[in-house]
Parts: structure tokens; C-alpha cells; sequence
């Protein structure tokens, strides 16, 4: 069923009967719901008040999301419609007539309040320039109840503490606002202060509201500073059938700025009442000199009349014509001193008095008449629509079309984020046995081939060195340490750099030279994890030459046969003696040998048994230096390769422990967000089903049957229905009771 179109009014013809139905006796200030607008407010709340909760849900969804951009973007307008719907709902339920009351600051609005309510609640309205609409209504106890832009509510129960909390508002909101439109932005509440104040419910003992079941509300002064529009403070009441009142001083009427809201207010509102405050007790100068009643004091209908006739624009005398506006010419302060002090304004009231008597019997009867309860009924269902549409806008936002493809994007994420915690597990339960025992291997057989190498290359170095002591009178001792000891510290560094070299460019290669299971290469695949990377880092920080034996020859004078002389044979001289004789103590042989001595006591066969007995010795150090470079240095690169590789993996873990869980946080967000959205979408196309329905059932009713009761048939066929439009939306397929609903209008139409 198609919304009611926006110029649905009551049928040509209608107005003269209802003014006939509606006869002057039955006009009171009191509002009479009838039988039939009883049962549809029932059933509009119905259909209204199930989309409150899940358009809660989803909203408080949406303001748990941390990130700002995305699908978080369409909180205000969740916020704002949750307003507005809440706002409807509780309006048609409880059959409530809103008064909305405009004007400039200071043009008698809170006066006005005073006068229709017949209770002093100047005090409640007059609140400091805060850009909030406040509802005022009637109820036992005094009570304050402020609602801000994010939904959240705030009980008062006296007015000092409201007064200083809305001061201290007014200056927070005065701050955001001027630092807002220092950045070049347009100021929006809901975005740039949610905890702003949207509302303030004011409920006060106030008899005339009471007989009436009106609600006033007065509206920021026009031309105030933080005024974000009129367009946004009214509007839950477009498309409704709430009177509006324009309140304006004399002094001001011809000022025509104070009209540039005016034409608005023409378009929002079926019926516009525009109360002229006039001062009675104004004085004009005389030509003798002397003081006495002015124009305005005396004849306020003159003013009025000059304005019409003046001032007022084409709209506005169109709408006086048509009946929408009228014009009451009021003393405000003296109309509602009376009311205060329930003086009846019926006989010898003063002559800006009557103009009140007169606005208030209009209005009333308005309020009363069955053109406003048409207008109630036609126009609720309207805004419902509206908003319906404007709620279905919010559901296909591409934030919220794209907040699917998010999920999926964060569920892949977490699935990489377990896989790299599994591999993590795995790593760090690996022993790596094993894995550098190939590697060991290589390093001993090039060792090997490089000590081959360097005794070739030591064996004629040694041999220099021997020709060398024997043409000196050097000592055993200098031998050793000044000729062959640096040649063995050399020759240990060269075959140290050699395997070293190998090892550091192994280690640099895709697994550091290790040879791990498949099970560990898929998990450091899986972690981006390059042993490469790690065993070079490990490298820059081994010395493969730190940690060798000292370069000291083994060789000593027992190992060097000493010959005899005649004079040894005689005296029996055993063969250590003859070394000690010659080289000195073997534990230091440091006594000079004179050359012809080496020659005479060594000669050839001292000479070569010296040569091979230092090339062993070459030999063994040079070997026992390649076991602590493929033993002992490789074993300290897998230990310091072991432990660089433990801190990564707990670096690893921490960043993703970290980042997992922001990713588990905002999926669980963004899930808890598209549950409640998609929740809301089932209950909004429920709710629409249902708005349809009643517009097919109440669209073209009767304004004069509004008083009669429903028929008991109809009650019970529309109660049935209405029970099936509201079933539990969880329990039925909304595709199937759309495709029902249409059915059955079909059917009805055809049958009609």
C-alpha cells in the first residue's frame, strides 16, 4: 500500500458538515478521542512501538563500534530517528495535541504558557538561550527530564539543579560550536557533541493542560546564536497535525525579518495562530502635552488591521483566506495574570484581554474538531511512512551494504591470526636436533680440504724458518716463538676465516644452512619468518676466530736428535743431557746456539727430524682449530640462531596477540552491528506491512464516524489482523507475509 500523498486532506464538501456535527455547545477545551481514532492509535502504536527496540539495539550497536569511519556513520541518523519514532509512537498513543509555540527572544513566548496552561511555568521555559525545544505538560508532581542527541536521559526533580546543568551545557555546546566552525565544518550535534541536550520534558501541575491533554512547546528564541534551524527542532512534528503558534511584540510586527521563518512555519503546520503581544499599558504624547492611552492600548485591532493591509505577504494572506492563520491581537501579561489568579475571562475583560478569549475558543475548538482528528490520523500515518523510508535509506547506506564484506574480510583475518598461533606453537616447540648436522659436516670436509692446502703452503714457510734459526745464534726458544708461533697464529686465522666465511654465507641462505621438517617450513612460511635473515643477524655478532687455542708449538728439544762428540762417548753422556747441554733447560730452551753448533751437533738428520716434528705439530693445531670452528662455533650459531629465533617468535606473539585481538574486537563489533541491522531490517519490513495495512483501513475514513463506535465486526476483524501484522518477526518469513499482505489488499480491492 502506497503512503497517503502529501496533499490528502478532508473531502470537498466535509467542512460545512463537521461545523454543523460539531455544534458550539460541544466545543470545550477538553479533547475527546473517538471510538474509532481510539482503536487506530491502538493499533498504530502497535505497529510503531516493536521497531523502538531493535532500532535501539542497532543504535547502541553502532555507538559501541570504535572506529569512526564505516558503517559508525550512520549513527546520527539512527539516533535520530529512534528520536523521532519514539517521539510519534508516544504522540499517537497517547493521543497528544502539541502546541508548538514560535517567536523572537523576548516576544512574550513563556508568558503565552503561562496564560494557556494556567500555571507559572515561565520558570521551566525561560532556560538560558539553549537551543532545545521544551515540552511542558501536565502531571501531579514536578518533574524535569532531559534527553540528549545519543538517547540518554536525565531526571530532575528540582529546577536549581537543571538550571545549573543546562548552564553548564550552553557553555560546552558554545565551545564545540566555535571550534567546529573554526575548522570550516557544519556544525552537526549528533557527530560533534552527542551528549548534547536534544530535549527537556517539563511535568507540573497545570489544570487547564490536564482538561485538555495538550502538550505545550515552546522553541528557542529565532535569531538565536547556536540555532541549528528550525527544520531540525521541529521536525517530528512535519507532516503531523500540530498547531503551531507565532508569538510577536508590536514593536516588532513590521520588522520583516522577524517573518523570514514564517513561510516555514506555514508548511509544517495545518494551522498557524499568530498572537500580536500588545501593551495596554502604553502611553502616547498628546499635542497639549499630556499623556494618555496609545493606539495599541486602546485599539489593537488597528494594528492588526494595518499589518494586514500593509505588511503581511501573499502566503500569508493566503493562508488568512484559506482559513490556516489567524491573527489575535493579545495582552499576554495582563491574559495571563488573570489566568493565574482564575479570574474569568468571559464578561468586562479589558480590550487586550479579549483578543486571548478569542484565540483560546479557536484553538480549542480546533483542537476538538474532527478536521484535527482527521488530520491527526492521516498525518501520523504519513510521518510513519516517512520515516519508514528514511529508516530503509539508513538500512541500504553503502556503509551498512559494505559492513558484510568487512566481516568477511575480518573472519579471513582471524583464521591468518590462528594459523600464525599455531605456527608460532610450533616453532617454538621445535629442538632443531638434527637440523645442523649436515651443515657440521660440510664445514669439517672444507676445513679439511683448506688444512690440506695450508700444510702444502706451511711446509716450506716451516722450512724457511728452520734454514733461517740455523744460520743465526738464536736460541730453541726464538725459533719457536719468533719465527714459527706467528706463522701457526697465521695460519690458524686464514683456515678460522675460511670456514667462517662458509658459515656466514650458509647461514645467510633460505633455512641458515639448517635442513628443518616440512612441518617447519610451512610454519615459518606461514609467519613470513626468514632463518636467512636471522642466521646473518646472528653472524654479525660470532667472531669465528674468538675462542682459538693460543697458536703455541708443542715441539720440543727432546724431539731434535743431538749428535755425540768423542768426549760425550767417554763420559757416557746420555741423549737428554746432550739437548740440555746444547738448548738449555726443555722447559725453557732459551740458551743461544751458536751456528756452527747447530751444524756440528744437528746437522741434516737434527734438521729434518726438526722439520717433520714441527709439520705434525702444523698438522694437529690446525686440526683441533677446525673442530672448534665446525663444533664449537657452529654450535654457538644454532644457540644464539635458537634465541634470536625465540625473541621473534615472542615479538611475533605479542604484535599478534595485539593486532588479533583489535581484530576480534571490532568483528565482534561489527557482527554484534549486523545481527541488530539485520534484526531492525525484519521488524522495519514487519513494521512497514503493517503501516500499509492500517493506511488501507483508515485512509479514507469518515471524519464524522470518528465519534461513533467502531463496529464490534470490524473491531474484531482488524484486531485479528493487526495480531498477524504483529506476530514475532523471528517466527515468520517476511517475504512470505509481504507477499500475503499484498494478496489480501489485492483482494480487497477487487471486493471494494
Amino acid at each position: 500500500m502506497p503512503p497517503l500523498p502529501d496533499n490528502y486532506a478532508i473531502p470537498a464538501g466535509e467542512p460545512e458538515a463537521i461545523e454543523a456535527h460539531m455544534s458550539p455547545k460541544s466545543v470545550t477545551p477538553a479533547i475527546t478521542m473517538r471510538t474509532l481514532l481510539t482503536q487506530f492509535c491502538e493499533e498504530f502504536d502497535g505497529a510503531i512501538r516493536p521497531l523502538l527496540s531493535p532500532l535501539t539495539r542497532a543504535a547502541d550497536s553502532l555507538n559501541h563500534v570504535t572506529d569512526k569511519a564505516g558503517v559508525r556513520t550512520v549513527l546520527p541518523g539512527m539516533l535520530d530517528l529512534r528520536h523521532h519514532l519514539g517521539t510519534l509512537a508516544d504522540k499517537v498513543a497517547e493521543q497528544q495535541a502539541y502546541v508548538l509555540i514560535f517567536g523572537p527572544l523576548k516576544s512574550g513566548k513563556s508568558t503565552l504558557m503561562n496564560a494557556i496552561s494556567g500555571a507559572y511555568v515561565s520558570e521551566v521555559t525561560a532556560l538560558p538561550a539553549y537551543p532545545t525545544m521544551v515540552f511542558v505538560r501536565h502531571d501531579e508532581e514536578r518533574s524535569f527530564t532531559v534527553t540528549r542527541y545519543n538517547g540518554e536521559t536525565q531526571d530532575f526533580k528540582d529546577m536549581d539543579s537543571m538550571r545549573t546543568l543546562m548552564e553548564w551545557a550552553h557553555n560546552e555546546l558554545a565551545e564545540r560550536l566555535r571550534e567546529v566552525e573554526q575548522r570550516g565544518e557544519e556544525f552537526e550535534p549528533q557527530t560533534h557533541i552527542p551528549q548534547a541536550i536534544r530535549r527537556v520534558d517539563v511535568r507540573l501541575p497545570a489544570n487547564h493542560l490536564a482538561e485538555s491533554s495538550a502538550v505545550l512547546v515552546d522553541t528557542p528564541g529565532l535569531y538565536s546564536r547556536m540555532k541549528f534551524g528550525y527544520d531540525r527542532l521541529t521536525r517530528e512534528f512535519r507532516n503531523t497535525a500540530a498547531s503551531a503558534i507565532f508569538v510577536v511584540k508590536t514593536d516588532n510586527l513590521f520588522l520583516e525579518q522577524v517573518f523570514e521563518e514564517f513561510e516555514d512555519l506555514l508548511e509544517l503546520f495545518s494551522r498557524v495562530f499568530l498572537v500580536v503581544n500588545v501593551d495596554s499599558t502604553k502611553r502616547d504624547l498628546f499635542p497639549d502635552g499630556e499623556l494618555g492611552p496609545s493606539l495599541e492600548s486602546q485599539h489593537p485591532d488597528r494594528i492588526v488591521a494595518a499589518y494586514q493591509n500593509l505588511a503581511m505577504t501573499n502566503s500569508m494572506r493566503k493562508a488568512v483566506d484559506e482559513g490556516r492563520l489567524k491573527i489575535y491581537p493579545v495582552d499576554l501579561l495582563q491574559a495571563a495574570s488573570m489566568r493565574l489568579r482564575g479570574a474569568e475571562l468571559e464578561d468586562d475583560v479589558p480590550v487586550g484581554v479579549a483578543g486571548f478569549h478569542a484565540f483560546m475558543g479557536d484553538l480549542s475548538a480546533y483542537l476538538n474538531s474532527a478536521e484535527y482528528l482527521v488530520a491527526f490520523l492521516s498525518d501520523s500515518l504519513r510521518q510513519a511512512w516517512s520515516l519508514l523510508e528514511e529508516l530503509k535509506a539508513l538500512e541500504a547506506d553503502p556503509a551498512v551494504v559494505k559492513l558484510g564484506e568487512q566481516i568477511d574480510v575480518l573472519k579471513q583475518r582471524k583464521h591468518g591470526f590462528d594459523a600464525r598461533e599455531r605456527a608460532i606453537a610450533t616453532l617454538a616447540r621445535t629442538t632443531w636436533d638434527g637440523f645442523f648436522t649436515k651443515l657440521g659436516e660440510d664445514l669439517a670436509s672444507i676445513g679439511g680440504g683448506r688444512i690440506e692446502k695450508l700444510r702444502e703452503q706451511t711446509a716450506d714457510q716451516i722450512a724457511a724458518g728452520i734454514d733461517h734459526w740455523f744460520e743465526a745464534d738464536g736460541s730453541f726458544a726464538s725459533l719457536l716463538d719468533d719465527e714459527l708461533e706467528p706463522l701457526l697464529g697465521g695460519t690458524r686465522d686464514d683456515l678460522a676465516r675460511t670456514v667462517g666465511g662458509v658459515l656466514s654465507t650458509v647461514a645467510s641462505t633460505e633455512f641458515a644452512g639448517g635442513h628443518p621438517t616440512a612441518e617447519v617450513k610451512q610454519a615459518l612460511q606461514q609467519l613470513g619468518l626468514s632463518l636467512g635473515n636471522l642466521g646473518a643477524r646472528c653472524m654479525r655478532t660470532l667472531d669465528s676466530v674468538e675462542g682459538l687455542a693460543e697458536a703455541r708449538l708443542k715441539v720440543s728439544t727432546a724431539m731434535v736428535p743431538v749428535k755425540r762428540g768423542f768426549i760425550d762417548f767417554l763420559l757416557l753422556r746420555r741423549h737428554h743431557t746432550l739437548q740440555k747441554r746444547l738448548f738449555g733447560p726443555s722447559e725453557a730452551p732459551v740458551k743461544p746456539v751458536s751456528r756452527h753448533a747447530k751444524t756440528r751437533r744437528l746437522g741434516d738428520s737434527g734438521r729434518a727430524a726438526l722439520q717433520h716434528a714441527l709439520e705434525v705439530d702444523f698438522s694437529d693445531y690446525l686440526n683441533g682449530a677446525l673442530d672448534h670452528v665446525s663444533g664449537n662455533v657452529l654450535a654457538h650459531y644454532v644457540e644464539v640462531l635458537r634465541k634470536t629465533l625465540r625473541g621473534e617468535l615472542k615479538r611475533l606473539k605479542h604484535e599478534l596477540a595485539a593486532e588479533k585481538s583489535g581484530v576480534e574486537q571490532r568483528l565482534g563489533e561489527l557482527t554484534k552491528v549486523s545481527a541488530a541491522l539485520e534484526s531492525l531490517s525484519i521488524q522495519t519490513e514487519a513494521t512497514t506491512a503493517s503501516v500499509a495495512a492500517l493506511s488501507t483501513r483508515y485512509g479514507e475514513t469518515d471524519p464524522l464516524a470518528l465519534d461513533e463506535p467502531a463496529d464490534a465486526g470490524l473491531a474484531e476483524a482488524a484486531g485479528a489482523e493487526l495480531e498477524q501484522q504483529l506476530a514475532p518477526v523471528e517466527d515468520v518469513d517476511v517475504s512470505e507475509r509481504l507477499e500475503a499482505d499484498q494478496t489480501a489488499e489485492t483482494e480487497r480491492s477487487s471486493t471494494s
